[in-house]
């Protein structure tokens, strides 16, 4: 059936909260600001506050409204919203649902004929949004819970990886920083590394390789850039981001790509550039900046070819399982991309889900 938001939906707009209502201390309600993406369906909190406003509600699916507008969430506790972000909350339904709906009927809201402002959308640019959904709350439910058994996977798989990651890099810490051997030579990354530049990516056709940036992947293109194992670096924007990757790929010309000088290094590469504060290192005034010469100018010790040896043997069957999982999700996330349409328009008949 037929509707405008608004006779659904009860939408609620933040506010920009006033400097007096913040507890330094940390305590009150968590704050959840605009202009920054939510994560994977775990929103990260800027800052606590006990300003007194209408906070929204746990399970309540919140929403992006400032570039990068349409970041969708679902909020594990009460929270108060800044600007450029929105609380929404079904009048009689299901918030897995409308979570669901909102990243169906997304290209529509931002659609400019539709009276969205760049960069921005409004209470009423939300609350005109026309959806055609199912009345029946047990349809709803059943293909609520069927993309979310989907998506639950997928965030398994992440903290899987990030467990997989965290002892590798226990191990990263205790032979190479707690055991390091005296005899070990002094020198810079340099030597282990050489640093290249990404190259724009936009005149590149949709294919099967990843673009990396700043963020992550960005799309998949038809040709890699390199297809050595590598560290990727961001040069300018979020510099702390540093990432590992062994697979065919495409950097941006806002990202470092390495290749490795010496056998078994990549790994221990990684896990060196990821213990320095990259972001204090910005040469930048606007826009945080790396160069390659201060990449090139730290200073490490150079473990033996027995070491690096060891430290591979040890990690590599943890990384071969992070690229499984992450493989894994890709495809789990194009399954629930393509089912998202055919679930919501009523191609799929979800009795038997």
């Amino acid at each position: 059936m037929k509707y405008k938001l608004e006779e659904i939906v009860d939408v609620t707009m933040g506010q920009s909260p006033k400097s007096q209502y913040f507890n330094p201390d940390g305590n009150g309600m968590p704050f959840l600001q605009g202009n920054r993406t939510f994560g994977f369906k775990r929103p990260a909190f800027d800052t606590y506050t006990t300003l007194v406003t209408k906070p929204a509600q746990a399970g309540d699916v919140i929403m992006s409204v400032r570039a990068p507008v349409g970041d969708l969430n679902i909020t594990p506790v009460e929270m108060c919203l800044g600007r450029g972000v929105c609380s929404l909350r079904m009048k009689n339904g299901n918030q897995e649902f409308l979570y669901y709906m909102m990243k169906y009927y997304m290209p529509q809201l931002l659609n400019k004929e539709s009276g969205t402002v760049f960069g921005s959308v409004n209470r009423n640019d939300i609350n005109r949004l026309e959806v055609d959904i199912p009345n029946e709350s047990e349809k709803q439910q059943r293909i609520a819970r069927y993309l979310t058994m989907i998506d639950d996977k997928i965030e398994l798989n992440m903290m899987i990886n990030d467990n997989l990651e965290q002892q590798a890099h226990a191990l990263y810490q205790q032979m190479f920083i707690g055991n390091a051997n005296p005899d070990w030579k002094q020198g810079h990354l340099s030597d282990l590394i050489t640093v290249k530049y990404g190259k724009d990516h936009k005149k590149l056709a949709d294919g099967y390789y990843p673009v990396y940036g700043s963020g992550g992947i960005m799309r998949y293109v038809e040709r890699p850039l390199y297809d050595k194992e590598s560290v990727l670096i961001p040069r300018k924007g979020t510099l702390n981001n540093v990432m590992y990757v062994n697979q065919p790929f495409w950097s941006v010309d806002t990202m470092f790509y390495t290749e490795m000088r010496l056998p078994n290094v990549a790994k221990f590469v990684f896990h060196f550039v990821k213990t320095k504060d990259l972001a204090s290192m910005n040469t930048g005034s606007a826009i945080p900046s790396m160069t390659t010469n201060i990449l090139n100018a730290m200073e490490l010790t150079v473990p033996s070819a027995s070491a690096l040896e060891e430290f591979e043997t040890l990690v590599d069957p943890m990384y071969r399982t992070m690229q499984e999982n992450d493989n894994q999700s890709a495809k789990l996330t194009e399954l629930r991309d393509l089912l998202l349409p055919k679930l919501m328009l009523g191609e799929i008949d979800v009795s038997d889900i």
